[in-house]
């Protein structure tokens, strides 16, 4: 064996552990830091209260209502995602596995689309009453 066989060997033991590492540590990071921001806003909060600071309550999160837009947008992604899996599968020569998703993921496009056009008439129906 010469040194560049061992080389793509230490590699290729290196790759699966640094993905699996970070696919823990991306999560537990963001959650650290979703947490660090909260203890300093009640921190700040905290501190005005003692000053005897009127403070305005904090503002919920306003949910924007769905449009059928959001259907639409959601059932082209979906579409263009599923028939990019099934173009993929059939060019690569992968398991069916493979194949059945980018089915799966195009039917979900497909019904999101449908979906979009019966909102839509619906819509119309009722600015017309």
């Amino acid at each position: 064996m010469g040194g560049g066989e061992s080389a793509v060997a230490i590699i290729g033991v290196f790759i699966p552990i640094v993905a699996i590492v970070m696919t823990m540590l991306i999560p537990i990071f963001a959650f650290y830091f979703w947490y660090r921001v909260r203890v300093q806003k009640s921190k700040e909060r905290m501190l005005a209260i003692e000053k005897g600071v009127e403070l305005p309550p904090e503002p919920l999160p306003v949910a924007k209502p769905v449009t059928p837009l959001d259907s639409l947008r959601k059932g082209c992604v979906s579409l263009g995602v599923g028939v990019a899996l099934i173009i993929f599968a059939l060019v690569a020569n992968v398991s069916e596995w493979f194949m059945g998703g980018g089915l799966i993921v195009t039917f979900v496009g497909v019904a999101l689309v449908i979906w979009y056009r019966i909102a839509t008439k619906k819509e119309t129906k009722q600015e017309e009453a």
